[in-house]
């Protein structure tokens, strides 16, 4: 009988996205293989304190994961002496938002000398920040919505002077966004200028600075990527999936993904024409290769109605495993199962580790 592999199990944080960290992880610890991997699972609160879990406790809370519970112990840290402080030779950061998935905590498990899911410190610093990955990926063709940007240190007299510009030159409706936020945290649809004011106030609270954009009539697309361990220009790429919205938020906002998600219908795969289909996933590729990403990432397009022509939104290269989370659901419908995608993604981990093991730190 093969060895269980130690496979830590991170998640919660400090950062707007802790509560759907929390149900990310649950999904993936139910569904992580317990005769392939041994499974510790690391709680962080919201002050960033590590608490060591017991995997067998954790299975009774199918929904989401407590941060802690009475049989908890704490962790001075998560890195002593250079080291992982637990007997672990990969980690699954199933954290969302700043310093979890923008490279803070990339750098950190690199530096460590443990094996790490998903993308590397730069891959994950350029798709946190929709300013970059927008500049990066928007190349051969693709667009983007057309946006400004402000600082959250703008004085009242600046916010007032940008709302003017930004609603003359962007017209009307505009979202309004942290620029280095996910799961559509801070997120607001401002129909007119007091209500944009008001998103600028509520999206600085969680970033220093705010993306301001156009509104795009069209449908909401998103696709899967996997990276392809045996090609290094062509990753696997789902099916698409389409998020059609009847909110009263008008968009897919934190409370419709999450809280009344009852009121969203994910579609999957999406009703478009093959050869369109067949555009979004030769543009998914492009980026996650632009990107040089790893592992996975989420990319989510735009598809104008009338044209279907193709709007790159955002990368998400630490995306959500809810058990409404688009990522699993579109590699579910694409014939990859739940259960099979982590293993995947484990070993495209150890192949990175492996291989920057192999790298020469000296120089003779």
């Amino acid at each position: 009988m093969s060895r269980l592999i130690n496979l830590v199990l991170l998640y919660g944080g400090k950062s707007g996205e802790h509560e759907v960290s929390l149900m990310s992880a649950a999904s993936v610890l139910a569904n992580l293989d317990a005769t392939r991997f041994n499974i510790i699972p690391v709680g962080m609160d919201k002050d960033g304190r590590y608490y060591l879990n017991q995997y067998e406790e954790l299975l009774s809370y199918p929904k989401a994961l407590p941060v802690r519970t009475e049989h908890s112990r704490l962790l001075d840290s998560l890195v002593k002496n250079g080291r992982l402080a637990i007997d672990a030779e990969v980690v699954f950061p199933i954290a969302h938002g700043p310093l979890y998935e923008d490279g803070c905590l990339q750098g950190m498990l690199a530096l460590a000398d443990v094996a790490y899911v998903g993308c590397d410190v730069l891959s994950s610093a350029i798709g946190m920040d929709k300013d970059i990955a927008r500049r990066l990926a928007c190349v051969d063709g693709l667009k983007a919505a057309r946006y400004r940007l402000l600082s959250s240190c703008a004085s009242p007299q600046e916010i007032e002077q940008f709302c003017q510009q930004v609603i003359a030159e962007l017209g009307l409706p505009l979202f309004v966004k942290p620029c280095s936020m996910g799961s559509s945290v801070g997120i607001h649809k401002a129909e007119n200028k007091t209500a944009l004011l008001e998103a600028i106030n509520d999206a600085r609270r969680y970033d220093v600075e705010i993306l301001v954009e156009e509104y795009i009539q069209g449908r909401e697309i998103e696709l899967a990527v996997l990276e392809n361990t045996s090609s290094s220009r062509q990753p696997e790429v789902s099916l698409a999936g389409e998020i059609c919205v009847n909110h009263p938020d008008g968009f897919y906002s934190y409370t419709a993904k999450y809280l009344e998600s009852e009121q969203t219908g994910l579609h999957v795969p999406a009703q478009l024409d093959e050869k369109l289909v067949h555009r979004l996933q030769q543009a998914a590729a492009d980026i996650f290769v632009n990107l040089k990403c790893k592992g996975m990432a989420r990319v989510d397009f735009f598809v104008n109605t009338q044209t279907n022509e193709i709007y790159f939104n955002e990368i998400n290269t630490l995306p959500g495993f809810t058990a409404i989370s688009m990522y699993p659901k579109l590699w579910q419908a694409s014939g990859l199962a739940y259960s099979a995608l982590l293993e995947r993604l484990i070993d495209i981990a150890r192949m990175h580790h492996h291989n920057r093991q192999q790298r020469v730190t000296h120089y003779q």
